[in-house]
Order: C-alpha cells, then sequence, then structure tokens
C-alpha cells in the first residue's frame, strides 16, 4: 500500500525541501524511492534522515507540484530537519539502508519518532481527486497528453459534488498548471 505524504528533508546548508511523496511502510519502517534526479533524493542522501509528514490538506500537495513550498515549519526533536507546522502528524527518520537503482533508489528508514499534532477529521473526496490531480501532474512529460486529460476529467465528479472553498482554489491551480504544461 502506497501513502501519500509530504517528505521535508534540508541540504547541507540547511535548506528546507517539501515534496509530495508516496511512501510504502512495514512495521517501524518506510521506505522511499525517489526518482533520479531528485532534490528528495540528493538531500536524503548527504543527511541520512527525513521528515514524512502527514496531511488531508490537499493544498500542500498543490503548492509543491507549482513551486510554492514556503510553508510554516518547525524543528524536528529528533534528527536535522524541520516537519510542516500544519501537519496532522510527522515522523522523524534516519535511514537503514539504500537499495540501488537507475531509476529509483530504494532508501529503508527506521522510524525514529511519531509526533502527533491535531485529530484527524475524516475524508473529503475532492482532496482524493486533488492529489490524483497531482500525481497526474507530476508526470506531464511522461504520458500522453489525450491521457492526462482524459484521466484530470474523470476526476471532476468529486470536486463538483463535495468540495469546500479551499478544495475548490486547490483544484484551480493544479488544473491550470496541468492544462499549460500540456499545450
Amino acid at each position: 500500500m502506497i501513502f501519500e505524504t509530504i517528505i521535508s528533508t534540508i541540504d547541507l546548508n540547511g535548506k528546507v525541501n517539501f515534496a509530495p511523496f508516496g511512501i510504502k511502510k512495514k512495521q517501524e519502517f518506510i521506505f522511499i524511492s525517489p526518482y533520479i534526479p531528485s532534490t528528495t533524493l540528493n538531500n536524503i542522501k548527504l543527511t541520512k534522515c527525513a521528515t514524512v509528514n502527514y496531511t488531508n490538506d490537499s493544498s500542500f500537495f498543490v503548492n509543491c507540484i507549482i513551486g510554492k513550498k514556503k510553508f510554516k515549519k518547525e524543528k524536528c526533536t529528533k534528527i536535522n530537519g524541520f516537519f510542516l507546522k500544519d501537519a496532522l502528524s510527522h515522523d522523524e527518520i534516519v535511514v537503514e539502508s539504500c537499495k540501488n537503482d537507475k531509476i529509483r533508489p530504494t532508501f529503508k528508514c527506521r522510524i525514529l519518532e511519531k509526533f502527533l499534532h491535531r485529530r484527524f477529521e475524516g475524508f473529503n473526496r475532492a482532496n482524493g481527486s486533488i492529489i490524483e490531480a497531482c500525481i497526474l501532474a507530476s508526470r506531464v512529460r511522461i504520458l500522453n497528453k489525450e491521457k492526462i486529460i482524459r484521466d484530470l476529467n474523470n476526476l471532476i465528479p468529486p470536486i463538483e459534488k463535495t468540495a469546500g472553498k479551499n478544495e475548490i482554489k486547490s483544484w484551480n491551480l493544479i488544473k491550470e498548471y496541468i492544462l499549460n504544461e500540456t499545450k
């Protein structure tokens, strides 16, 4: 099973990078497989740690994709890093091992500590559509234009039925990004 999260890492100068990221979990381990090349990959290789941020606010995913990553953050307590201030929870992790691959190496990371910040209030289906749109946006240079537009259109019903003001704003941002990138 893949869990959609926001990974935060830092470079050697302490600059924070936030990236939407699908992770896998098994017991007290998290598996992260960043594409080559990527900032997340470089930072994890350098620092051997990361923060996994859990949120039900799809605007974080959208803003990462469109390059607006200036989120409120707080210092981690167990690793040299930062977590999203508005995350529901976060895990501070360290790299145990790495399985090399030409496209996506996989880091096996041990959870040092789990932190709960606020209660999960339930799912909004519009957020699921927005996150799927973000995944499409991350693949605009890989998939053909017709498939992207068809898949994007299939995500509209939950937006129309369940979105609030924030979800509509996020949907419009990611939809505009995809349409501009597929011209």
